[in-house]
């Protein structure tokens, strides 16, 4: 991580104890895990066109992982896919729209949660993965920017 990078949820953790003037405390507060969104992608291996890249993009809330994956696994064939991305999300369904957009826009072909990069296209899941990353901090810079205005706009109102 560069000097200039910022870790959100340090900084999330700080913003709203102030926000709401709560003194830090050092017991961590338990989270209803049933509300936490994951995002995931999936390296797909398609047997009868191994130069073909695929990926395989999903979102469920916790409780529900295991068993979305057990249905891709069955769809697609668990020795044919591997986990490259997972991380929780303030929306699974948002991130999953500006990840489908992005590749959209780079000329992939997109069908439903399958991303397909162009033929004879160097791309790798490195690339992916770095991708995916950045659009989820993309997302996740927008959520703090968008709290930062509402408190800034909470603070003018009342001083």
């Amino acid at each position: 991580m560069a000097s200039n990078d910022i870790d959100f949820n340090d900084e999330f953790e700080k913003y709203l104890s102030r926000m709401f003037y709560i003194k830090p405390c050092e017991v961590t507060s338990k989270c209803d895990e049933s509300n936490v969104e994951y995002f995931g992608v999936l390296s797909l291996t398609d047997v009868r066109s191994p130069d073909r890249k695929l990926w395989y993009i999903y979102y469920s809330k916790q409780p529900e992982v295991d068993e979305t994956l057990s249905r891709i696994f069955h769809k697609y064939g668990k020795k044919n896919m591997c986990e490259i991305f997972r991380k929780h999300t303030f929306s699974g369904v948002g991130l999953r729209a500006r990840v489908k957009a992005f590749f959209y826009e780079k000329r992939w072909h997109v069908k439903g949660n399958l991303l397909e990069a162009p033929a004879k296209s160097s791309f790798n899941n490195d690339q992916m993965i770095k991708i995916i990353t950045d659009l989820h901090h993309e997302e996740r810079k927008m959520l703090y920017s968008f709290l930062c205005m509402k408190h800034n706009g909470v603070r003018t109102y009342f001083h």
